[in-house]
C-alpha cells in the first residue's frame, strides 16, 4: 500500500482513504452485478429434448421457479414482473401456478408440439402483469354446490361423516367435483360413492360449468342425452367407474366411501381443494381423513388429480397412510357394458404396466369406447373382478396396486370415445394409443 499512495504524494487521511477504496468497491460491485444481470437474462432459454421415438402434439412441461431464477436471477420478479414462455419469438400458452398455496406463483406450466428425436428453445421473457395475455381456457374444474337454492362454484369444501351419503340432485351439481379439457371430462362422486364417471365431448370448448342447471337455476339431469357439446357415456351404477380408489382386506375389496343406501359415509373428513386452474392444466386434491373399514382398520388417503389440455386422459398422484407395513390398493375399471376380455400391457414398458378395455360400453352398448389405466410396475399386482352383485362393489375389475414403505404412487386415466374421434371405434387403434401413452410416459422430455 505504501508503494501507491506515499505520504509525502498523498496527504490523504486514512479515513479519506477507507472512504475512496469503499467508493471505488461499490462502482465495481454496481457494474459487475448490473453485468451479471444481464448476462442472466440474456442466457434464460431452456432446451426441452424429446429423446423417444414419437411426435409428441401437446407435451405438458413444467419449470419450477428455482429453474427459473437459476437463468435469469430474481431481480424482474422483485420488480413484480411475470415470466412468459416463448417459441420462436411468439409467447406460449401458459400459466403461473401457485402450488402451495403461500400466494406465489411456484411454477410456469405449459404444453409445447414436439417432433419425435427433437429439441426446441423456449426462452423466458418478463414483462409486466397488465401485459400477461389472456389464453384461451383448455381445462377447467367445476365443483357445483348448492347454497341458498342456487348452484354455487367452490374452491374448497369440508364434509364430516355425518353430511354423506346424500341422494341424488340435492346438494351437487354433478354429484361431486368436475374435471375437462378440450378432449373429455371427468366426475367424481363425492357424495358418498367416489366412483369416477366420464363425459364423452364432441367440441373443445370448456362445458361442465352449466351442466345439471336448469334454466331457473335448480338441478337437473340433462347429461345423460346428447348435447351439442356431448353427454355423460359411461353407466357406473356400484362399481368404481373409471379410476375409482378401493382397498383390499382379508381378500375383499372395500369402497373408498359408501353406496347411496348406506346411513352415514365411512369417512370421517371429505376434503376437496382447487389448486389451480388454467389454460393448459388445471389441479385440485382430494383429502380423506379417518377411512374406517370393517375390519377396523384406519386410513388417510390424499388424491392430487391434474388434467392438462390436449390429452384423453388425467393423473391421479395417490399417498396413502396406515398403520400396516403393506397395503393393497384397487383401481376400478368399470365392466357393465362390456363383452371382451381386458388387455394387460406388461411388455410394451420397463417402468409401466397397462390395463384397457375396448367395447361399445357406453349407456345402451351404443357407441365404442376404450378405457385404459396405466400403473408403476413396481406397483401393480394382478387384476381381478368383482360379483356383478351384492352389497360391496360389483361391475368392476380391479387393478390391484400394492404399497410398501413408501405409500404413493401415480396412474394415469385414459378414455377414447368413437364421437371424440372415429379412430377410437376401432380396437387396433386404441391398443396402438395406449402402447404410445405408456412409451411417452416411460421417456419424459428433458429440460435444460
Amino acid at each position: 500500500m505504501a508503494e501507491f499512495w506515499p505520504p509525502s504524494v498523498n496527504q490523504l487521511t486514512n479515513k479519506s482513504l477507507i472512504m475512496r477504496i469503499f467508493s471505488l468497491t461499490l462502482i465495481g460491485v454496481f457494474f459487475f452485478g448490473i453485468a451479471f444481470n444481464g448476462c442472466s437474462t440474456n442466457e434464460a432459454n431452456f432446451i426441452i429434448s424429446n429423446n423417444s421415438k414419437l411426435d409428441r402434439q401437446d407435451e405438458p412441461v413444467v419449470l419450477t421457479r428455482g429453474m427459473i431464477t437459476e437463468k435469469t436471477g430474481e431481480i424482474q420478479i422483485i420488480e413484480g414482473k411475470l415470466p412468459l414462455p416463448h417459441f420462436e419469438g411468439q409467447p406460449l400458452p401458459s400459466q403461473l401456478d401457485d402450488m402451495d398455496g403461500d400466494g406465489s406463483w411456484d411454477e410456469v406450466a405449459f404444453t409445447l408440439p414436439i417432433d419425435a428425436n427433437s429439441q426446441k428453445s423456449v426462452s423466458i421473457v418478463y414483462v409486466d402483469s397488465s401485459d400477461f395475455p389472456d389464453f384461451e381456457d383448455r381445462t377447467n374444474v367445476r365443483f357445483g354446490v348448492i347454497k341458498s337454492g342456487v348452484v354455487t362454484p367452490v374452491d374448497e369444501l369440508t364434509m364430516e361423516a355425518n353430511e354423506l351419503p346424500v341422494p341424488l340432485f340435492t346438494r351437487f351439481q354433478m354429484d361431486g367435483p368436475a374435471w375437462e379439457n378440450d378432449k373429455v371430462g371427468f366426475r367424481q362422486y363425492i357424495d358418498g360413492r367416489n366412483g369416477r364417471d366420464l363425459y364423452g365431448k364432441t367440441l373443445p370448448a370448456m362445458a361442465l360449468d352449466t351442466v345439471g342447471i336448469a334454466d331457473d337455476g335448480t338441478l337437473e339431469d340433462d347429461y345423460h342425452v346428447m348435447l351439442p357439446w356431448g353427454r355423460d357415456i359411461l353407466a357406473v351404477g356400484n362399481s368404481l367407474g373409471i379410476g375409482g380408489i378401493g382397498i383390499i382386506e382379508n381378500g375383499e375389496a372395500v369402497r373408498l366411501g359408501v353406496r347411496l343406501d348406506a346411513e352415514k359415509n365411512n369417512i370421517q373428513t371429505t376434503h376437496f381443494e382447487l389448486i389451480t386452474e388454467g389454460p393448459v392444466r388445471s389441479v385440485f386434491k382430494l383429502s380423506y381423513e379417518g377411512w374406517r373399514t370393517p375390519n377396523d382398520n384406519t386410513y388417510d388417503l390424499e388424491n392430487t388429480v391434474s388434467i392438462w389440455a390436449g390429452s384423453y386422459s388425467h393423473t391421479n398422484e395417490i399417498s396413502l397412510t396406515s398403520m400396516a407395513e403393506t397395503d393393497t390398493l384397487a383401481i376400478g375399471l368399470v365392466n357393465i357394458h362390456n363383452d371382451n376380455p381386458p388387455v394387460v400391457l406388461d411388455q410394451v414398458s420397463e417402468n409401466y404396466t397397462g390395463f384397457y378395455t375396448h367395447d361399445q360400453q357406453t349407456y345402451d352398448d351404443q357407441w365404442y369406447l376404450g378405457m385404459g389405466l396405466i400403473f408403476p410396475k413396481d406397483n401393480y399386482v394382478k387384476y381381478t373382478t368383482t360379483p356383478d352383485e351384492g352389497p360391496g362393489i360389483t361391475n368392476s375389475y380391479l387393478n390391484l396396486i400394492e404399497l410398501n414403505q413408501d405409500k404413493s404412487f401415480t396412474y394415469h386415466v385414459f378414455a377414447g370415445w368413437e364421437l371424440s374421434d372415429e379412430n377410437f371405434a376401432d380396437a387396433d387403434y386404441f391398443d396402438s394409443f395406449m402402447k404410445q401413452e405408456m412409451q411417452k410416459i416411460s421417456s419424459p422430455v428433458s429440460i435444460q
